[in-house]
């Protein structure tokens, strides 16, 4: 059995499924869970200083702070 390996969305898809399925989120709840799982699986990013989530696509924050090392 050969293992298969899917190729990473780029950044642009993955704020794209983001922006998606918010659009689609009708509760409180539903945007909270979309969020948490976003950020998890690496298609958000939370600034540390101001605690505020933010798409790949924003290279920094408006607080200032620039994104983590490592996010593409």
């Amino acid at each position: 059995m050969s293992a298969m390996t899917t190729p990473l969305l780029s950044a642009k898809d993955r704020t794209a499924a983001v922006v998606a399925l918010l659009a689609e989120a009708t509760t409180p709840q539903e945007r909270a869970v979309v969020k948490r799982v976003a950020l998890q699986g690496r298609f958000l990013w939370r600034c540390h200083p101001c605690r505020k989530n933010q798409f790949l696509t924003t290279d920094a924050c408006g607080c200032g702070a620039e994104r983590p090392q490592g996010l593409v």
